[in-house]
């Protein structure tokens, strides 16, 4: 099957290493490159330690690749985030995603800081450095947008398998003039797919289930068809977790059979 990506903005999220290698970020970026605009660089999201987001953000624009780094309230005071948005205005980093980031398990590690309070302080050291810096924020299709998150640049929708519920979000905020970014996650396996449909609430496609049991690659045929079935629905890019499968949906993508 011949998939054609006209016009499809694809911003792909990298897997961060949890080794002190950054060699594995290397083979992603060439995959992906091929096909996507930028890429995303995590910041710790599952509360496990992995490779600075600075740094590989570093490495993303060492290869001359356009970057949107996530910054995680969960992690972070004022004075470490303003550090982190000083180097990466540094590394010519002008996109951030501003995350809440999981709960960790001792409440006693969580952060002092809330994600309308880095939005404000992003604004506010930007001005104060005359610097560009396009300021993201995360909604859930099922939800409607909080007055404050209008203040964002960019909107990036939660992943989901349903076209209705990114529709329906579109229509429910069609006076939202900012770009919506909408996710599409990439199972990787039958244990993987039933984990996340509990963890993020999501409706997988019928039978995805039973073929992923049966090729652990199903996956890549169901985001792909996500992917383009976005695009002509008319949102203005995907955020594509592609996890191990990058190279696979990098070939899809690329028109490859």
């Amino acid at each position: 099957m011949t998939l054609d990506v006209t016009a499809l903005d694809v911003t792909a999220e990298l897997d961060v290493p949890h080794r002190p290698d950054l060699a594995p970020v290397g083979r992603q970026l060439d995959a992906l490159a091929p096909v996507a605009a930028r890429f995303l660089v995590p910041d710790n999201a599952t509360a496990r330690a992995a490779v600075a987001g600075l740094v590989v953000a570093a490495e993303v624009r060492r290869r001359g690749h356009e970057t949107v780094a996530v910054l995680n309230a969960r992690d972070r005071n004022t004075l470490g985030l303003r550090r982190d948005l000083l180097g990466l205005l540094a590394l010519g980093v002008q996109e951030v995603l501003l995350l809440r980031g999981d709960k960790p398990d001792d409440p006693a590690e969580d952060g002092p800081l809330t994600v309308g309070a880095m939005l404000r302080e992003a604004r506010a050291l930007a001005e104060e450095h005359d610097a560009p810096l396009t300021v993201g924020v995360v909604a859930a299709p099922g939800r409607d947008l909080p007055g404050w998150k209008r203040d964002a640049d960019v909107v990036w929708l939660a992943p989901t398998f349903s076209l209705p519920a990114v529709t329906a979000w579109r229509e429910r905020h069609a006076d939202l003039t900012v770009p919506v970014r909408a996710g599409v996650l990439v199972p990787t396996g039958p244990d993987m797919a039933r984990g996340v449909a509990e963890g993020m609430d999501l409706e997988l496609p019928d039978g995805l289930v039973g073929a992923l049991e049966e090729d652990d690659t199903a996956g890549v045929d169901a985001a792909c068809e996500h992917a383009l079935a976005l695009r002509d629905a008319g949102v203005d890019g995907i955020h594509l977790v592609a996890v191990s499968r990058y190279r696979e949906v990098a070939q899809r993508l690329s028109g490859l059979v």
